[in-house]
């Protein structure tokens, strides 16, 4: 799926139309994430300025939640947050971590998306 088109976004803000929005955002988070994850990202409460995102590693069957206001910058935020996740439990340091190894780090001390963690 290509990059979001820029007046994809702008319209649907500006339609006041966040369920598109967040049609468009979950397919890109999807495709950013590739077959292993699950994506579901919804509005939350009557009013649907609030979203709710769940993402699922299908690998490990970890999964995170995050909630928060639909507005400028979210789906960015939200992008962002899901190359992270990717980047996270893809990499060797996770792996390690849930090894019998002995020397296996056991927290993850990094906030970078593009760090191996440790």
């Amino acid at each position: 799926m290509p990059p979001f088109a820029p007046t994809a976004l702008a319209s649907a803000l500006h339609e006041d139309s966040p369920a598109s929005l967040l049609d468009l955002l979950q397919q890109r988070l999807s495709t950013v994430l590739g077959p292993r994850f699950t994506v579901i990202l919804a509005a939350s409460g009557d009013d649907a300025s609030h979203y709710y995102l769940a993402i699922q590693y299908s690998q490990s069957g970890l999964s995170l939640e995050d909630n928060g206001s639909i507005g400028p910058g979210f789906a960015e935020r939200l992008l962002a947050l899901g190359r992270q996740v990717k980047a996270m439990l893809e990499s060797q340091t996770f792996a390690r971590m849930g090894s019998d190894d002995p020397g296996r780090p056991l927290v993850w001390l990094s906030d970078r998306a593009d760090s191996d963690g440790a």
